[in-house]
């Protein structure tokens, strides 16, 4: 059987950036995805839930037949949340509702995105008091997230219940550019990744929030060791480092649903941000915080846990091994 350490090498190797001949390829690729999304959002949002999840539910194990490489990518990060190999039955088995799960999500964002108003009033809103009580204080608010549930679906959410604008940093990617009017009919402001550093703190000083999916921020330009599920992880360091910089609380989320077309955003109360002084490692304690909480809920989720982009796992079985005696 495989390690979860000999399977995240693996999967680093498929990363890697396009020329710029391929990005304009890419963005008239946008264009029509775009198109596609707004035509599938409008007819999603028009029939009926059960018939919306029965669809999902062929999709998903569609998609799950036919995708070897994702299945071996979210099994290469699912397994440390499952406790077992990536081609262990537990993980194979995991990685499969993932997939369906994922699609139950999707026929539940073309219906959010149809219909919004519809969306946020079936949303149920629990310890959003941390929320407004952030906000209240004016240094501005870092919403973390993990790739749990339905980050997409809850597009909506920010505009509706944040007080202040947000913002939102998103991959420079051309799925990113086919859904961003999507998220900007909902209020959201647009940050990519590669230059959302500088933008951002300026931003949270004014006293706005910026909402990102923490466990792969990269733009900080560096990680923190900290420990994650059942390992040990090389963590982007970004949401620390934002909070380090602009001095903004930290408000960790989660979005899960509760059924079709029903879907529950829970807020998790304020990290307060690391100390100016204390640098990298005010930083890293900040992170240890963060992955701890995720930890909890995506072990409590790991069904929905559709992280399928590469973690930089450590192997800590070296670190465990007793030394040898030397030979007498």
């Amino acid at each position: 059987m495989l390690r979860c350490s000999e399977a995240d090498e693996a999967l680093r190797a498929g990363s890697a950036s396009f020329s710029p001949l391929r990005r304009g390829v890419l963005r008239q690729a946008a264009i029509a995805l775009a198109r596609v999304i707004d035509g599938a959002a409008w007819i999603g949002s028009r029939i009926p839930a059960w018939l919306a999840h029965g669809l999902a539910a062929t999709g998903g194990n569609i998609q799950w037949a036919l995708r070897p490489k994702r299945r071996r990518d979210l099994a290469a990060n699912l397994c440390h949340a499952v406790g077992a190999p990536p081609d262990h039955p537990r993980v194979r088995a995991a990685v499969r509702r993932v997939m369906i799960n994922e699609s139950h999500a999707a026929a539940d964002l073309l219906w959010a995105i149809g219909r919004p108003q519809e969306f946020l009033d079936t949303v149920v809103y629990k310890d959003w008091h941390h929320v407004d009580a952030a906000v209240g204080e004016g240094r501005g608010l870092i919403l973390a997230g993990t790739h749990l549930g339905g980050w997409e679906v809850a597009t909506a959410i920010p505009g509706a219940r944040i007080p202040v604008p947000t913002n939102v940093i998103v991959a420079d990617n051309w799925i990113a550019w086919a859904i961003e009017h999507v998220r900007a009919d909902v209020g959201l402001r647009i940050m990519y990744r590669q230059a959302a550093a500088l933008r951002s703190v300026r931003r949270l000083q004014a006293g706005e929030a910026v909402l990102l999916l923490g466990d792969n921020s990269e733009f900080a330009g560096h990680t923190h060791r900290v420990r994650f599920l059942d390992s040990q992880v090389e963590m982007a360091a970004g949401v620390a480092a934002l909070a380090r910089l602009a001095g903004a609380p930290i408000v960790s989320f989660t979005v899960l649903p509760l059924g079709p077309r029903r879907w529950r955003a829970t807020m998790d109360p304020p990290i307060e941000p690391p100390s100016p002084d204390l640098g990298k490692a005010g930083e890293h304690a900040v992170m240890q915080q963060l992955a701890d909480r995720w930890s909890d809920a995506i072990r409590a989720n790991p069904d929905h846990w559709a992280m399928a982009a590469p973690l930089h796992w450590i192997d800590t079985t070296s670190e465990e091994r007793p030394q040898q005696e030397p030979p007498g």
